[in-house]
């Protein structure tokens, strides 16, 4: 679930995260709460997000809570993106160290226009894609010969 608000100009952070598995299905919306009242807390505005879904991680993390390490092989992965001033990100940055319930994070600088690339591209971007990808095969076939000539003149 992808939720897309209108463009903004300023400087634009993304943070990813992973919250621990230990919160249930039920409790995540509260704790994505938690991360959206921190980046309000300091006068961000959201641009868009992905809802965390459980995912395998591709190695085990350690997160130490109090004084025990717990390890861990999943974790809910989502993400958001948002408008503030970097003296803001400094300061989420530190907020989101603290939190028990994430993992793992990542705050980096961004663009506001929408990056996905792949299997998620709107269908009309992927039927943009496939013509631009069968006008270029039917725009002219090449002849080997054509090739080993122009070859031929390069090294030459």
């Amino acid at each position: 679930m992808t939720k897309e608000t209108v463009k903004t100009s300023g400087t634009v952070y993304e943070v990813g995260f992973h919250i621990v598995p230990a919160v249930s299905p039920e409790n995540l919306p509260k704790e994505v709460d938690a991360i959206k009242a921190v980046l309000g807390a300091h006068g961000a505005t959201i641009i868009s997000e992905e809802a965390p879904k459980l995912r395998p991680l591709t190695f085990t993390m350690v997160k130490v809570i109090g004084q025990n390490r717990h390890k861990y092989d999943t974790a809910h992965f989502g993400w958001i993106k948002f408008e503030t001033t970097p003296e803001a990100a400094v300061e989420i940055n530190s907020a989101l160290a603290t939190s028990e319930k994430i993992l793992r994070y990542l705050l980096i600088k961004t663009v506001a226009e929408n990056t996905l690339y792949g299997e998620k591209l709107l269908p009309q971007e992927k039927e943009a894609g496939a013509k631009t990808d069968e006008a270029a095969k039917e725009a002219a076939p090449v002849v080997a010969a054509e090739i080993d000539k122009a070859v031929e003149k390069i090294v030459a």
